[in-house]
């Protein structure tokens, strides 16, 4: 692995990906003492000049939680689109859950869906989550139940609670899929088993 010092030579030459990594190295070094947020901010908006994908994302997020650089969920988002156009699915996802909730830009729903059906489409689990209630709810879209259950199924598979949980009310309603209650349970019983209290609840309400 490359040393620290000759990582900061080759990013003070200019090389956005080891500006990146070197920024990487500041913020998550597992010696706490090594660590410097500031710094690593620094180094990320030299590789965010250069459009570097992960510098982007992760400034964004530096932004977004107000570490190492003044909050500011405006600047944030401008730094998720920037990655999310470059493909990132984390940034996708950030940059939907902005329009959904109008942080740092203004709300607007079906802008949402389009992200999160770009994360989703590269298996990112929270997003094929969220967009499966959007289709589920019709926000920002048109009502799809079908389409709501196979988004929740996909990130269930992946092992996400609140999709599991999703999942298992469409077959306890019907809602895109068959009634089955036996599939409801499996899934509760997968969501119940990540200490998803809502689920817990249910199962003990069907047993009953």
């Amino acid at each position: 692995m490359i040393t620290t010092a000759a990582l900061c030579r080759v990013a003070d030459e200019g090389d956005a990906d080891s500006q990146f990594r070197l920024g990487y190295r500041l913020a998550f070094s597992k010696d706490r003492r090594c660590r410097d947020l500031q710094r690593a901010a620094e180094y990320w908006k030299l590789a965010s000049a250069q459009d570097h994908a992960r510098a982007h994302f992760y400034l964004g997020t530096l932004y977004d939680d107000g570490v190492g650089v003044r909050r500011n969920l405006a600047r944030a988002m401008r730094c998720y689109r920037a990655a999310a156009r470059l493909g990132h699915p984390e940034a996708q996802y950030n940059l939907a859950l902005g329009y959904r909730d109008g942080e740092g830009v203004a709300r607007k729903p079906s802008e949402a869906v389009r992200w999160f059906r770009r994360a989703a489409e590269s298996g990112d689990a929270a997003a094929q989550r969220d967009l499966g209630y959007c289709l589920h709810e019709g926000l920002g879209t048109r009502r799809n139940l079908p389409e709501a259950a196979r988004c929740y199924r996909r990130a269930a598979r992946q092992g996400d609670p609140k999709a599991q949980f999703n999942l298992a009310l469409c077959y306890l309603n019907g809602d895109g899929v068959p009634c089955s209650r036996a599939q409801a349970v499996k899934w509760l019983r997968r969501a119940a088993k990540a200490r998803h209290s809502p689920a817990r609840r249910l199962l003990r309400e069907l047993a009953a």
